[in-house]
Parts: C-alpha cells; structure tokens; sequence
C-alpha cells in the first residue's frame, strides 16, 4: 500500500532526510534498529528491499500466501556488511 503525501512527509521529517521509493525499506530498518525495543525483527523482503510482490502473508486472499521464498543468492555479502554494521551501531550485538 503506497502512503499519502502527508505520510511521506511527516516520516521525511522524523527521520530528517527525504524518504523516496529506493531508500524507505533502509530508513524503516534503521528506525526499528534504534528503537529501544529489546528486539527488532525485520523480514527479509524489508531487507532486500522487495517491493509488494514479495508479501508473505495477505489475509484477505484465499490463495496466494507463504509462497515467496529467500535463496542464496539474495544474501550477498554487501547486504551482511550492512546489516551487520547497523547491528554494531545500535547495540544489538550479543558481545
């Protein structure tokens, strides 16, 4: 679901940068990264930066569901890089 202008600008200015299309997946990890929960979950989809079609789960359709699957090839080492620093950064590391 695509969010209205005044969403997108309301998160452009929590986060302090403009949030676009290619950069919204990053900036919503880093939020629930930084949060002061003991744990943050995100999806692989959200990590790959996936759009809509790689949506496990919705509710309202009978069929269809739990059929998008992660391969190898997806986690590239770039992508651990980064998850790991961002692990490093905002303390949820288990060291």
């Amino acid at each position: 679901m695509e969010a209205d202008e005044k969403t997108k600008k309301r998160l452009s200015h929590y986060v302090g940068k403009a949030i676009t299309a290619e950069n919204v997946h990053t900036e919503l990890i880093r939020l629930a990264m930084m949060s002061v929960a003991d744990a943050a979950i995100l999806p692989m989809q959200d990590l790959l930066g996936l759009g809509e079609w790689a949506r496990m789960n919705r509710p309202a359709r009978e069929k269809g569901n739990w059929q998008w699957r992660l391969t190898p090839e997806q986690v590239t080492a770039p992508l651990a890089k980064e998850l790991l620093a961002m692990t490093e950064i905002y303390g949820r590391n288990s060291k």
